[in-house]
């Protein structure tokens, strides 16, 4: 019998100063199990990322967004069907 091939995605926003050695150790340790890792890199709307907050709030946040992919809760699944028809009625509503 052969394991369940699980695969994992995620999105990442952050200011371009929170990206630090430390951040990426986080994500080595979110992907541990993969070899490889693709990183994406591009300008995007604030989100209101541009908000101060102390390292103490910010690591918080980051736990937190940790903890909820590896409980798979405040998450959205989607087959490749789904996406391509999410993605065509949005670029068809603009």
């Amino acid at each position: 019998m052969q394991g369940k091939l699980i695969a994992m995605e995620t999105t990442i926003r952050i200011r371009r100063d929170e990206l630090t050695l430390e951040f990426l150790n986080k994500i080595k340790i979110l992907f541990k199990n993969d070899e490889t890792i693709e990183f994406v890199i591009s300008p995007i709307s604030d989100f209101g990322l541009s908000k101060k907050e102390n390292p103490e709030l910010y690591e918080n946040r980051l736990n937190k967004a940790i903890e909820n992919l590896e409980n798979k809760r405040n998450t959205i699944s989607l087959s490749e069907s789904e996406f391509e028809s999410l993605t065509k009625d949005l670029l068809n509503s603009k």
